[in-house]
C-alpha cells in the first residue's frame, strides 16, 4: 500500500470518526468521547507506523550489508 493510500485511509477514518459522533444536542459529552476516539485511533496508527518504520530500517540494514558483501565479492 502506498503512502499517499495509507494517508488517505488515515483521514477518511478521521473524519469518520468525528461525522459519527457530532452532537446533535451541543453537548460536550459527545465531543469529549470524539476526541478520546480520536486520540486512541492516533495511538493505534502511530503505533502501527512506528512498527513498519522498525521493519523497514531493518530491511535497510539488509539491503546495505547485502551490497557491501557483492561489493567486497566483486574485488
Amino acid at each position: 500500500m502506498s503512502r499517499s493510500n495509507r494517508r488517505e485511509d488515515v483521514l477518511s477514518l478521521q473524519l469518520g470518526l468525528e461525522r459519527a459522533w457530532q452532537p446533535k444536542d451541543g453537548s460536550n459529552v459527545t465531543y469529549l468521547h470524539t476526541s478520546r476516539a480520536v486520540v486512541n485511533l492516533n495511538r493505534r496508527l502511530l503505533a502501527r507506523l512506528e512498527t513498519e518504520n522498525a521493519q523497514l530500517r531493518g530491511s535497510v540494514v539488509d539491503l546495505l550489508l547485502q551490497i557491501h558483501a557483492l561489493r567486497d565479492g566483486a574485488r
